[in-house]
C-alpha cells in the first residue's frame, strides 16, 4: 500500500469515530487526523507532543508500539478522575506509523442518526 492508500483507508475507517484519532509517526508528527481531531484543531504536520502541556505526553507509548510492532493500550485517570483509555496500534505496511487514539474524554456520545 502507498502512503496515500493508507491515509485513505484511515479516513474510511475512522472519520465517523466520535473521538479524535490520528496516524502519528515516530517523530510525533501527525500524518492524518480524523474528522473529530480536525474539529479540535489537530492537523497533519503538527507534532502531537506540542499540544497541551508537556506532562500530558509523559506516558506516550508511540515508540514502544513501533519498536515492538504490537498494539498497546493503557488506562489512566482524566482531569475529573474519570477512567480514560489510550491506544497505539502499529500499521504493519508503514513501520514508523501508529494509529493513536483515546476513549472516554467525551462524556456523552451523540446518537447515530439513521
Amino acid at each position: 500500500m502507498t502512503d496515500q492508500e493508507i491515509i485513505q483507508a484511515f479516513h474510511v475507517m475512522w472519520d465517523a469515530f466520535p473521538e479524535p484519532v490520528t496516524i502519528t509517526q515516530r517523530s510525533r508528527e501527525m500524518i492524518a487526523v480524523n474528522t473529530k481531531a480536525a474539529e479540535l484543531g489537530l492537523a497533519p504536520g503538527i507534532k502531537c507532543s506540542s499540544i497541551g502541556k508537556p506532562e500530558d505526553h509523559r506516558g506516550c507509548l508511540c515508540t514502544k508500539a513501533i519498536d515492538t510492532k504490537k498494539a498497546i493500550a493503557v488506562t489512566y485517570k482524566g482531569p475529573s478522575s474519570e477512567d480514560l483509555y489510550g491506544y497505539w496500534i502499529p500499521i504493519p505496511e508503514r513501520p514508523e506509523w501508529v494509529i493513536h487514539f483515546g476513549v472516554g474524554r467525551m462524556p456523552v456520545y451523540e446518537p447515530l442518526k439513521r
